[in-house]
This record gives structure tokens, C-alpha cells and sequence, in this order.
């Protein structure tokens, strides 16, 4: 099986092959849709979303515009993506919940239902709550794509988790797949040994 191709944009964008073309993980900014719709030569099958957050999910509006494609997200995130609640706000004075809530909403016939266990064209969909509740991430081979669960070499930021203690745990989680290589939203993906450490730092 080859391997996530990664896109670097805001976030870590990831296509992924798949019988009869590929699939998208996560959408970028909402401002990076043109970069990113002028980047697919061929139509995505799908676009699975890691979690609500604007850097993750702000462009998956103009993707369903343009291709008519299934989104996926977990059930804990839609109403965020559907603007029926505001998501929480962004770390900057003044200004941080109008940015967090920047994103166009989605029609909510495009979205998909996914949760724990299900299989997605060959990855499993691996619940990684904690950065957001309903944060998912998929599982193949021992490779992970996690979202946010992870940044650099540590855990996101206290004040951008929705639940720190349950991010902590997630990290243990990720251990107990089995996963040998995970692919994160933010910088290179990082080893067993290195999620090792980080567990170990965070008493998990």
C-alpha cells in the first residue's frame, strides 16, 4: 500500500489512493480553497474530516460545491460544521470568535455519519477525542492519520483542547493500536518511539 500524500497548507491536508482514484483528509482554510481546487486534477471519492476546527475543515464547503462529494465527520462535530453552534473561540483579543467562525456552513446532505470501528475504502475509523470530542482519525498497516491529537512532539495547547485530560489519554490510545507511524496535522509525522516518549512525559 503506498502511503498519505501530504499537502501542506495551513494544516496538513493528506490524499489518500484508493480504488478508482483517491480520498481526501481534511480541507485547509476556507481561504485556501481556490490553491487547493486548482491542486485536484481528478474529483476526491470522498472528504473525511478530522475534526470541526477551521484550519481542518474551513474549505470543505467549496469541495462539496464543486464535486457534489460525501463529507465525513464525526456526529459530535456537526453541528460546528452546520453553524449551528459557534466554535469556540481562537486565542486573539478582539477578534477570535469571529475567525474561529469564518467557515460557510455545510448543507447537512453532505455530510456522513462516522464513528469508531467503521471502515473507510480500507482505513478504520479510530475515535481521538480530546482536542475536540469528536475528533476521528483512520487506521491502516500501522499508520495513523490523527488529526490534532498530536503537534510536534508534544500535545496541542491546554487552552485550544476541548478536553486536556482526554487528549492525554488519546496519546495512550494511539500506543495501544499499535500504530508505528503517525501523521499529524501540524509538521512531520512522528514514530512509535517518539509517541512513546510523550506518553511516558505525560504519566499515560
Amino acid at each position: 500500500m503506498s502511503g498519505p500524500e501530504t499537502l501542506r497548507f495551513a494544516a496538513n491536508l493528506y490524499r489518500l489512493p484508493a480504488e478508482g482514484g483517491y480520498f481526501l483528509v481534511d480541507a485547509g482554510l476556507p481561504w485556501e480553497a481556490g490553491r487547493l481546487l486548482r491542486l485536484l486534477q481528478e474529483p476526491p471519492r470522498l472528504l473525511f474530516l478530522t475534526h470541526h476546527h477551521l484550519d481542518h475543515a474551513g474549505g470543505a464547503r467549496a469541495l462539496w460545491a464543486r464535486f457534489g462529494l460525501p463529507i465525513l465527520a464525526h456526529p459530535r462535530e456537526w453541528p460546528y460544521l452546520l453553524k449551528e453552534k459557534p466554535r469556540p473561540p481562537l486565542p486573539i483579543p478582539f477578534l477570535g470568535s469571529w475567525l474561529a467562525n469564518l467557515a460557510p456552513p455545510l448543507p447537512r446532505e453532505a455530510l456522513r455519519p462516522v464513528e469508531e470501528g467503521e471502515e473507510i475504502l480500507g482505513w478504520r475509523v479510530v475515535e481521538l477525542p480530546g482536542h475536540t470530542l469528536g475528533q476521528v482519525g483512520l487506521f491502516r498497516d500501522g499508520l495513523l492519520l490523527a488529526g490534532d491529537a498530536l503537534r510536534g512532539h508534544g500535545l496541542p495547547p491546554r487552552f485550544i483542547n476541548e478536553d486536556h485530560a482526554l487528549a492525554k489519554r488519546t496519546v495512550r490510545k494511539i500506543l495501544d493500536l499499535g500504530a508505528e507511524k503517525v501523521y499529524v496535522g501540524h509538521g512531520k509525522p512522528l514514530s512509535r518511539k517518539e509517541v512513546e516518549a510523550l506518553a511516558l512525559r505525560l504519566g499515560v
